[in-house]
């Protein structure tokens, strides 16, 4: 699996993709496979575009029950093979990327849509370079990289699935939750009553 690989899953080349795609790598040359069903797991610590390269390459993903996300909002993912308690936690060094205010400055007029054409294409080519250098960055650069004690976690239950007394719609069986003597999900429990 090359970068284009996980570019086509995400959609376009951007620092959280390079950094993810790294990581990723890193993995499969450790564990020496893609995860062809829930064999190997990663455990992710942000909701970055990081997220879409490590499903792309090493195919963890949250349909599977092999990927795993804890919103700690760090770039940290550890990664294991089912039935062995050893782990490799990958983590993105705190210097490693250096501040750049031009770009953050960029982005934010992008987000707010008042960055001229001309700020908009600098933009992308400063965003570009970042993405090249994290894909070139020697790895001790740009993680730190161990070998931990984990425990492995269950693997995917299906479970029954239930029907809201309030909505009509189906969940899984331990996601109900009972509102005024009837089963409900979770959006009708927590809903105020009319």
């Amino acid at each position: 699996m090359d970068f284009n690989t996980a570019v086509q899953f995400h959609g376009h080349v951007c620092p959280g993709l390079s950094i993810g795609y790294r990581v990723a790598t890193l993995a499969a040359n450790h564990f020496k496979d893609r995860s062809k069903d829930e064999e190997l797991v990663a455990i992710v610590e942000n909701r970055s575009c990081a997220v879409d390269a490590i499903q792309a390459i090493n195919g963890c993903t949250c349909g599977k029950g092999n990927l795993i996300f804890k919103d700690h909002g760090k770039h940290v993912y550890t990664y294991f093979k089912r039935g062995d308690n050893k782990a490799l936690r990958i983590s993105l060094k705190p210097d490693a990327l250096p501040t750049d205010e031009k770009h953050t400055e960029l982005f934010a007029k992008l987000r707010a849509g008042t960055a001229s054409p001309e700020e908009a294409k600098e933009f992308r080519a400063s965003h570009d370079a970042k993405s090249q250098r994290i894909l070139e960055m020697p790895e001790e650069e740009l993680f730190w990289v161990r070998e931990v004690e984990t425990e492995p976690p269950e693997k995917a239950i299906i479970y029954p699935t239930l029907v809201c007394s309030k909505c009509g719609e189906g969940f899984m069986e331990p996601m109900g939750r009972v509102k005024n003597g009837k089963i409900v999900c979770i959006p009708c429990f927590e809903a105020k009553d009319e």
